[in-house]
């Protein structure tokens, strides 16, 4: 029985020994912490691309509406806005009184900032009131560079910035 109990104090003793001392544990949490920064940073690169992603299909829908309200009164709205009318569309001659929303229901939303729309519209600033506009140019802002960009407008049009700098990424499209 003696011999019982000796066995029993050495593994409590034993127990009492056993653990991981300090800087055992401040090394673990330093991996963790580095490999929790690397996801973290990947994971945000996704994010914005994915926002961006979401903006250059925002321009391509509006486009469409724009393409089918066009269709219709062989004009493009002064403004990019679900309630904006041509003025070559605007009741006379058997045509319809049309607004954009008759094509859109809603201008998409900034993915971050979901109150403000950041794409900027203008149709041709040398089209007098009651002729045609026949062109138009929309731009998002992007948050970093992509492929998309190699395929839109680089140039100033209708006086708005589409160049693409080391600061801004700006996507422009035009009629199809």
């Amino acid at each position: 029985m003696s011999e019982y109990f000796a066995i029993l104090k050495q593994m409590k003793k034993t127990l009492l020994h056993k653990g991981f001392t300090l800087i055992e544990l401040l090394v673990v949490i330093a991996i963790i912490a580095l490999l929790t920064a690397i996801v973290t940073s990947n994971f945000a690169k996704s994010k914005a691309k994915s926002r961006d992603a979401k903006r250059v299909s925002d321009v391509a829908q509006i486009q469409l509406a724009l393409a089918l309200y066009f269709d219709r009164c062989n004009d493009y709205p002064p403004a990019l806005d679900i309630t904006s009318k041509s003025a070559n569309c605007n009741g006379g001659a058997g045509e319809l009184d049309l607004p954009l929303s008759t094509y859109i229901s809603v201008i998409p939303k900034d993915p971050i900032n979901s109150g403000q729309s950041t794409y900027t519209y203008r149709v041709s600033p040398t089209t007098p009131v009651g002729v045609s506009a026949t062109d138009y140019v929309i731009r998002a802002r992007l948050e970093g560079t992509s492929s998309v960009l190699a395929d839109d407008i680089d140039a100033s049009t209708f006086t708005l910035q589409c160049d693409d700098t080391s600061s801004n990424y700006y996507y422009c499209a035009r009629p199809n």
